[in-house]
């Protein structure tokens, strides 16, 4: 005996198709309304903290700056004597301004050049799985930062100090040298320690950065680069670089920004010297500024203006660069 399957029958073509179940529109709730407009109060409210302070102390500084660099203003007295451009004429041809912006750009250039592959590099080690002890080696990195910069220049004014320096003291001891090095007695070494120094401070930061971006690349592009063979040094180059492109092009401009505010390490390790040999922009302005009497306030907003320029020309450049790595990043499917 066999059995027999029955096969449903064919739904009739001249059938009615059962009738659609219909969605309730939901009526707008009044009260509702109300919460999310007393929400938006709120968040006025504790934005307007933050409000008060940029108001106060960034876009109001900028404008006064503006409006003061028009005025040979030594800062104290009425502002009445109109100069126009004349104070931008002066600083055109001032030879220790293009100086500073010369000292500035070779500072930032080398500083972003060193530090820049150095924390990369500490950043694929850190977040390899193998390593042991991570936090602690983090946590050696990220303790220069908290040192403030002033600190952090007396404290290398001293090690670095011709006569009693430790570091000049070591050297006697250990008969490197026959007699002490006065590193801040030339331009160039002077300059060198300044970026040196400050890459030691500002290492920990750039590390952070760097571990942020590759916790983004996703492991399994790594699992099938090892089951392809291939080496750290392929996944280095043909993964890890390509797929933070995007991320690398703003933390080089935020470096190079970063770099060019040095103040703080030349006022306490070199004071512009020898002479204005390494004199930085920053520094000239408050040289301008504060150094001596009768300020020259005026002159001092035109330099600082120009300067801004300088900053924000490279800060806008970053779109072309971020777009460009951004569809590379995309070739890669992720």
């Amino acid at each position: 005996m066999t059995a027999t399957l029955e096969t449903p029958a064919p739904p009739d073509a001249g059938a009615t198709p059962p009738a659609r179940r219909r969605t309730r529109r939901r009526t707008p709730d009044p009260n509702r309304d109300q919460v999310r407009g007393f929400d938006k109060l709120w968040v006025f409210v504790f934005l307007l903290p933050f409000l008060l302070l940029y108001l106060g102390f960034t876009l109001w500084p900028l404008v006064a700056t503006v409006y003061y660099s028009f005025f040979d203003w030594d800062g104290i007295g009425p502002i009445d004597n109109f100069v126009g451009v004349g104070n931008y004429g002066s600083i055109l041809n001032d030879k220790l301004f293009w100086l500073a912006v010369v000292n500035t750009l070779i500072f930032a250039v080398l500083n972003t050049a060193i530090k820049l592959p150095l924390s990369l590099l500490m950043a694929i080690v850190l977040t390899r799985k193998w390593l042991k002890g991570t936090k602690v080696f983090r946590t050696v990195f990220f303790a220069p930062l908290i040192i403030p910069v002033a600190m952090a220049g007396l404290v290398f004014t001293y090690l670095l100090n011709p006569s009693n320096g430790a570091l000049n003291a070591l050297l006697l001891d250990l008969h490197i040298v026959d007699q002490p090095v006065d590193v801040f007695a030339n331009r160039w070494s002077a300059l060198l320690v300044l970026v040196l120094v400050s890459i030691w401070q500002i290492f920990g930061q750039y590390m952070i950065y760097w571990m942020a971006a590759l916790q983004n690349v996703p492991e399994e592009v790594y699992e099938a680069a090892d089951i392809d063979g291939a080496s750290e040094w392929q996944k280095a180059t043909l993964i890890t670089l390509p797929m933070i492109k995007p991320v690398a092009v703003v933390i080089l401009l935020l470096a190079l920004v970063n770099a060019m505010h040095v103040f703080g390490l030349v006022v306490t390790l070199t004071g512009g010297g020898p002479g204005t040999s390494t004199y930085v922009v920053s520094y000239f302005i408050y040289q301008e500024a504060f150094g001596s009497v009768p300020f020259s306030y005026g002159y001092a907003s035109a330099a600082a203006l120009l300067f801004s320029v300088i900053a924000f020309v490279l800060v806008t450049s970053q779109g072309v660069f971020v777009r460009r790595a951004q569809q590379l990043r995309k070739e890669y499917g992720v």
